[in-house]
């Protein structure tokens, strides 16, 4: 999924400085981006190169396709699945790589550049399993934070086409401006402000404002949990407490012919490289900072250290 939960602007190199900063130990030294990105070089091989990402995502590609027939053997009306569309079925890790070796990270205007040219590869499963779906008396629905235009121009959009092409190019059948849900799409109105949840997007598909049928979702899968459900919380902490209190939901679809309720499953991808798990890492008021996005590389590398678990032989 793109990163709507943190924007990251691009660092010059930090000059070394005689100044502490706030919750620093004294003795670290400040680093750049460019130093901080090279914490992503495992993560990014792992995607790229291993045959256990592949697993992993085969895996929860398989889980869904049983949770799909398994809907249709309890004959559920019109069943929907829906899809994030980064890191679940396609894979941007090239543009994440690209940031090695650079002081550059994440931005909206290289994104959107990444998003138009149209290159992403699909995740391994990811085409086989949408389109079995599709294929099989059932309706796929890609609901993604990616923008639709690359400008504040609601008459355009761009970068609405260049996904559809990208995911059409891969191989993903049923892909167009109807299944396809953007940032932007079906939102309300919150307190005077609008409110771009992807849970605005989920009701439109049931209550058959999407494309005017009504769907029984059945199951969602996404490479975060926000995809499932946004109050999942911030600080990992709550994260995990969230994924504890649902673990009945995770690859498990539940129908009650009686009650008539449904409880979607819950299907994650693997995805070490970026999200909101990330940000539920750092404790930005610790350094006098409003938000993790405000905060400086040290700081991160700092409580990314601090985060961990360690046994040190000897001690």
């Amino acid at each position: 999924m793109p990163r709507t939960y943190i924007k990251f602007v691009t660092f010059s190199t930090l000059a070394a400085s005689s100044l502490l900063v706030l919750g620093l130990k004294q003795d670290t030294p400040e680093i750049t981006n460019a130093q901080l990105n090279e914490q992503s070089v495992l993560a990014l091989n792992w995607v790229q190169q291993s045959g256990e990402y592949q697993a992993l995502t085969y895996q929860a590609f398989n889980i869904g396709q049983l949770v799909f027939d398994q809907a249709k053997a309890k004959k559920v009306r019109n069943p929907a699945v829906i899809v994030d569309i980064d890191e679940t079925v396609l894979d941007n890790s090239a543009y994440q790589a690209g940031f090695i070796d650079t002081n550059n990270s994440f931005d909206p205007i290289t994104w959107n550049k990444w998003v138009s040219v149209a290159k992403a590869k699909a995740v391994p499963g990811a085409v086989k399993f949408v389109n079995y779906v599709n294929d099989n008396g059932g309706t796929v629905f890609f609901i993604s934070n990616r923008d639709k235009s690359s400008k504040k121009d609601s008459q355009n959009n761009d970068l609405e086409i260049a996904t559809i092409n990208n995911l059409k190019s891969v191989g993903f059948k049923g892909a167009n401006t109807t299944t396809v849900l953007l940032k932007g799409e079906f939102t309300k109105v919150i307190d005077g402000k609008e409110n771009t949840s992807k849970q605005w997007r989920r009701e439109a598909i049931e209550n058959g404002k999407a494309d005017g049928k009504k769907y029984t979702v059945i199951a969602l899968l996404g490479d975060n949990l926000n995809d499932f459900d946004e109050t999942a919380g911030k600080s990992n902490q709550e994260r995990r407490n969230h994924v504890n209190n649902n673990r009945q939901r995770y690859g498990i679809f539940n129908a009650d012919p009686k009650s008539k309720t449904i409880e979607p499953a819950y299907i994650a991808l693997p995805n070490p490289i970026y999200g909101n798990w990330e940000t539920g890492l750092y404790n930005p008021q610790a350094v006098q900072k409003q938000n993790a996005w405000d905060m400086s590389p040290s700081e991160k590398n700092q409580q990314r250290k601090e985060g961990l678990n360690a046994w040190l032989s000897g001690r």
